[in-house]
């Protein structure tokens, strides 16, 4: 299934960025040029763009409808009212002998416009239906594959606190065995970037022939992981240098993962208080026990 795309309540550039690599050959050229200078772009004739990207100015307004707009203008306009003030852009490119405190800049401005996009992007409807998927699982499996899979296993331990029967595996042949013993009771906490993951399509196929709801964190709202979920959940991870886009990633969709507990936990405050307390008594128990023995 698609994701929920309301254009009155996201970014166009973050709509950008999120489905530029889905789009046509043409369009993703339009797509990018937007990109590398939105705010040029404000000021700029759909003609003049369309010579520049070398293409037609049906391809353009193509474009802007593919994101949810009814045409180029309905575009720029969005564009021009979500720009930030100039002073306010620190992202610039790394160079060799910058010093550390560049480094940081870009890093966290980074990190910041992906947590800002991520947020501009979320459905409120889609994320509350996931949250409920979880709460009515008797199991959840979390798959991931690479450095989804650290998400995966994050989200395993975050479920666990909150009481949910949560099990993570990143092993394709763990994850295809453990996906053919669930049922329509239980549910898939799936997690790819970029949505094509094979062996995690092929377990969460696995999982949806048996009935299991299937709850996806993306980067690609178009992805074959998307389509074939119940509810997908799409982060935006902006590339920052170096090529940390992967860091940046992993930290959207570890706080997507906080959401889903958060949104979980609400209903289930004072058990989880209840059970945070007896959970504290043990590991003091546990480590007066570890000293009387050195001791």
């Amino acid at each position: 299934m698609h994701a929920n795309v309301d254009v009155g309540f996201q970014e166009a550039l973050a709509r950008l960025r999120v489905v530029k690599d889905s789009l046509r050959p043409a369009e993703r050229r339009i797509a990018e040029l937007i990109l590398q200078d939105p705010r040029s772009i404000t000021t700029m004739s759909i003609t003049d763009l369309a010579k520049i990207g070398q293409c037609s100015e049906t391809t353009v307004i193509r474009m802007a409808k593919a994101l949810g707009y009814q045409g180029y203008g309905e575009l720029k306009m969005a564009i021009a009212t979500q720009l930030p003030h100039p002073e306010t852009n620190l992202y610039e490119n790394l160079q060799p002998g910058d010093s550390l405190q560049d480094i940081a800049g870009v890093f966290v401005y980074s990190c910041i416009q992906s947590f800002s996009d991520t947020l501009n992007l979320l459905n409120i409807d889609d994320l509350e239906q996931a949250v409920e998927m979880i709460k009515a699982s008797s199991k959840v499996a979390c798959f991931g594959s690479g450095a989804s899979g650290y998400v995966a296993e994050d989200a395993q331990q975050k479920l666990l606190r909150i009481n949910v029967n949560a099990w993570a595996f990143v092993d394709p042949h763990q994850q295809t065995s453990f996906a053919n013993g669930l049922g329509t009771d239980d549910a898939v906490l799936a997690i790819s970037f970029s949505g094509f993951t094979r062996d995690v399509l092929d377990s969460v196929a696995v999982a949806k022939g048996n009935g299991a709801k299937i709850i996806a964190i993306v980067g690609n709202p178009r992805s074959a992981l998307a389509e074939t979920s119940d509810v997908a959940l799409t982060i935006v991870s902006n590339e920052a240098p170096l090529k940390s886009g992967s860091m940046i990633t992993r930290l959207c969709q570890l706080a997507m993962v906080d959401l889903l507990t958060l949104g979980i936990a609400m209903d289930r405050k004072e058990e989880i208080l209840e059970q945070f307390s007896r959970n504290q008594r043990l590991i003091s128990e546990r480590a007066s026990q570890l000293r009387s023995v050195r001791g």
